[in-house]
């Protein structure tokens, strides 16, 4: 027997009944304007120049941990450092180093005894002793931020620049929401570094 579909009444409405925890809110507080220059005043106090670097990269405490000298590149006139772990988006991704941090990077460079861009004694530092080196930093400045901070201070200080939201994705290593941006939009070196030096 043949059934006509076209008739049937839906009665119920099944999606009233789901329910989902709202979405926490991020805990992280951003580096204040005051708070980054007081660590360009004191750059020359130990390690205070690698929360510099956080800041004006984004990258992750992982990631800049495993950086080594090579990774750092010149890309066609630009100087680039090329790094990121964690998801396919972030992998290998090209950063431009800007030009209030080029200095640091390339005096990290000439320092490097163990092929890492930033060492411990001659060798890799491993991540505790990063975070206690880092609290020092922090006791010193009478400051309370993560490593992770640096990278919230990062994302938001491009935003609050206007800087371009795709571009900021690939600094990030972040996967474009928009479909259109993941895949029809392409960024330049020389696009990746101009939204980058809208940091200041």
């Amino acid at each position: 027997m043949h059934r006509d579909y076209s008739i049937d009444i839906i009665t119920k409405t099944c999606s009233s009944l789901l329910t989902s925890d709202p979405v926490p809110e991020t805990k992280k507080k951003p580096f204040t304007v005051h708070e980054v220059e007081l660590l360009w005043q004191n750059q020359a106090a130990p390690w205070v120049d690698t929360v510099l670097f956080f800041l004006y990269t984004g990258f992750r405490i992982s990631e800049m941990l495993a950086l080594k000298v090579s990774s750092v590149q010149d890309q066609d006139g630009i100087l680039v450092i090329v790094g990121g772990t964690k998801t396919e988006a972030g992998k290998n991704r090209m950063v431009p180093v800007h030009s209030r941090i080029v200095e640091i990077v390339k005096r990290h460079i000439q320092l490097s005894k163990s092929g890492y861009l930033f060492e411990y004694n001659g060798k890799r530092i491993s991540q505790p002793q990063y975070r206690n080196l880092w609290g020092g930093v922090m006791d010193r400045l009478d400051s309370h931020h993560t490593p992770h901070e640096c990278r919230h201070t990062f994302r938001s200080r491009l935003d609050s620049a206007g800087g371009n939201k795709v571009c900021i994705d690939r600094l990030m290593g972040h996967k474009s929401s928009g479909t259109g941006e993941r895949v029809y939009t392409h960024k330049t070196l020389t696009e990746l570094q101009a939204t980058i030096e809208l940091i200041k």
